[in-house]
């Protein structure tokens, strides 16, 4: 009976694991991005954000890909708003929006 207990629990876990991470990877296909740690964007862009940006927080990174080519974009807090801005992989700024 423990067995069966044992294995009944594995599975409903595996199968919310994958559940989950479904979910998270169609969001990301669905706005054509995925999200990556700050060290794997580019110094220039970095440089960009930190010059015109220095008092966000709550830094967020996504790699896309758009019809005028490769994007970085950076979700990120000042204050008590969201913002979002975009920026070519030589650092120039391409735009933001708030959220």
């Amino acid at each position: 009976m423990k067995k069966i207990l044992l294995a009944a629990a594995l599975l409903v876990s595996a199968t919310t694991i994958t559940g989950i991470n479904y979910a998270n990877a169609t969001v990301v296909a669905k706005f054509g991005g995925r999200h990556i740690p700050a060290s794997q964007v580019p110094a220039p862009v970095l440089a960009s954000f930190d010059a015109r940006y220095p008092t966000a927080t709550n830094v967020k990174w996504e790699k896309e890909r758009e019809d005028s080519g490769l994007q970085y974009k950076a979700d990120f807090m000042i204050g008590n708003q969201r913002y979002e801005a975009r920026f070519a992989p030589d650092g120039t700024f391409l735009g933001q929006k708030r959220k």
